[in-house]
């Protein structure tokens, strides 16, 4: 089973039609027949039931098709993930102060760096 695989299920499940999910992923309506008769005998239950003018979710491709959504959706957050390591500022940051300075010029102190490094709120 591969993300791509995944993302063929879930957008035959939404389009309906094998047509247009091909034309929404970019391959051709065999490449996708093909990948989704390949993983619905890898998982050993029918996902999709063809007829004539339109394709139908079986029940537990419809259960398969909610989690390929979560799979992908879950995926989709790795890029966000790895950038936010690139920065080495990033994240959060906790001081404390001692209550004599605290209301003063600690609270001045993380206002100009708030200002400096627009992402960073007080």
């Amino acid at each position: 089973m591969t993300l791509t695989e995944l993302r063929y299920v879930v957008a035959l499940a939404r389009e309906r039609h094998f047509g247009r999910a091909a034309q929404k992923c970019f391959v051709t309506q065999p490449t996708l027949s093909l990948a989704l008769a390949k993983l619905e005998d890898e998982l050993g239950v029918k996902l999709f039931e063809r007829n004539k003018n339109e394709v139908l979710v079986t029940a537990r491709g419809t259960q398969i098709v909610e989690q390929a959504r979560r799979v992908l959706d879950e995926v989709a957050k790795i890029p966000h993930l790895a950038r936010g390591g690139r920065d080495q500022l990033a994240g959060a940051l906790r001081l404390g102060a001692i209550p004599t300075i605290g209301p003063t010029s600690f609270r001045t102190w993380c206002r100009s760096c708030a200002s400096a490094r627009p992402p960073c709120r007080s």
